[in-house]
């Protein structure tokens, strides 16, 4: 006999790769839990919705003109989001208001799901797969500030984004009054309030879920009660897609290094071939790109573990600018790229991989640093070579620096020995601080969902002996 689900979550997602990969654990561990989950998106990711147990149901529109790339089209996804909450909210608050969830999850960017809680009157919980901005006005209230100062959305979290950004967005001012027309839309017709730029690209629920450390959180010590941290879900996610080869362990004294940068290969020839010249091995494509070797470094690298149970380098900086002996294998490479070019005999080359496969084997990843990447690169205790092409990743990446688990590529000329410096730092990094930021705190969450469930089914039975 199938048990009776404990109650319906509604959890209103973002059709896009990363956000969707940082929330659906915590999806599958409310299924587990008993709950009913209805997970709304786009049809490429039913597949993995399904399989977490979740429910899917598609949105009844067209996502084609979202992009979430970079801080210069901050304006247009503004201008989005509020035009595709206008075209959502009817059919939306006519399946909320007939199933009458006991509780609405939605990313932080939907503002479609924040406005059906407050429009049906559900509790509602906000997911942060980014760092979040606290756009309130108020006393701290938070670990590390007595609460006697207040703390404004510059102190927790906006501060850390604005040297990412460049004046470009002004490009998109264009967007401003298309934005504008939605937002005398939705207060006419709905009664919305909070609909500025914040709010609307970082909204707000009754509580607040943030899919990684308060430790990653800038301005972590200034964020309440009101959000809480759950470590990176990421971690124990599913992939989308299946890769095609199982990543190999690599040869004796044979370094793995696993690089994905997504598009930027696509649009940076120059960055591509410095990866080929300084990585490939024994590669000829007009005129020379094979590798010279790392010499005494890789000599070192070979005679296996060194101190604490690691792979010594030795001098590896100085070995690889005195040369050394020609011809000798250092690494394998796996990498990311949907290029149709030739490469070298020790790079496996794919448009997709199972990035937690390879990172079991990896000693270091090259990577523009999304949140879900570095924190995987984390679990699995692998040094990251940040290069940040967007506000996002240039926050994570100073984060990440300033945690001592990576390090942001200052030369791509010298990509291959700032790639052996990095491999360094995993010597001397704190175990115990990298353990706390890549556990998983969701304990507290499903026992306010059962809270709030009890609670609603005590009214509903209250309701019942009135009639």
């Amino acid at each position: 006999m199938e048990k009776k689900p404990k109650g319906t979550v509604f959890f209103y997602g973002i059709p896009a790769y990363g956000h969707t990969l940082s929330n659906l654990y915590l999806a599958g561990r409310l299924g587990a839990a008993g709950f009913r989950v209805v997970y709304y998106s786009a049809e490429p990711f039913r597949k993995v919705i399904e399989e977490t147990g979740c429910e899917y149901r598609p949105y009844p529109i067209d996502w084609k003109e979202l992009d979430l790339r970079d801080g210069e089209r901050i304006l247009k996804l503004y201008r989005l989001i509020l035009q595709y909450t206008w075209e959502l909210l009817p059919k939306l608050l006519g399946q909320a208001g007939k199933e009458r969830p006991a509780a609405i999850l939605f990313e932080s960017l939907a503002l479609w799901g924040r406005a059906v809680g407050e429009l049906v009157s559900v509790p509602t919980f906000a997911f942060y797969s980014i760092a979040a901005i606290d756009w309130t006005w108020g006393r701290s209230g938070g670990r590390g500030r007595s609460g006697f100062l207040p703390a404004g959305p510059w102190q927790k979290g906006l501060g850390a984004y604005a040297p990412g950004f460049s004046a470009g967005f002004l490009r998109y001012g264009g967007e401003f009054p298309g934005a504008m027309s939605y937002v005398r839309r939705l207060r006419r017709a709905y009664g919305l309030k909070k609909l500025g730029l914040l709010p609307v690209l970082m909204n707000r629920g009754d509580y607040n879920l943030c899919g990684y450390s308060r430790m990653f959180q800038p301005g972590g010590g200034l964020f309440g009660a009101e959000y809480r941290f759950l470590g990176p879900l990421s971690v124990h996610r599913r992939t989308v897609e299946r890769n095609d080869f199982s990543c190999p362990e690599p040869a004796s004294g044979e370094r793995l290094i696993y690089i994905s940068l997504g598009t930027i290969f696509n649009e940076n020839e120059g960055l591509l071939s410095e990866v080929i010249r300084q990585f490939g091995r024994n590669f000829e494509e007009g005129g020379t790109l094979g590798e010279r070797s790392f010499g005494k470094a890789l000599d070192a690298a070979a005679r296996g573990p060194g101190k604490g149970g690691k792979r010594d380098l030795g001098d590896g900086g100085n070995a690889f600018r005195e040369g050394g002996d020609s011809g000798k294998q250092s690494f394998r490479v796996v990498l990311v790229c949907e290029k149709n070019r030739r490469f070298p005999d020790n790079f496996i080359v794919r448009p997709f991989v199972d990035q937690s496969a390879v990172l079991r084997h990896a000693d270091l990843f090259i990577t523009a640093g999304g949140v879900n990447s570095i924190h995987e690169a984390l679990y699995f205790g692998v040094p990251c070579l940040l290069c940040p092409q967007q506000g996002e990743q240039l926050l994570n990446a100073e984060r990440f620096q300033r945690l001592g688990f990576g390090r942001i590529l200052g030369d791509t000329a010298r990509l291959r020995q700032e790639a052996l410096e990095c491999m360094e730092l995993r010597k001397n990094w704190k175990e115990k601080r990298r353990a706390a930021m890549t556990a998983v705190h969701m304990g507290e969450v499903l026992e306010i969902m059962e809270g709030l469930q009890e609670k609603r089914s005590g009214a509903v039975r209250s309701c019942k002996k009135r009639r």
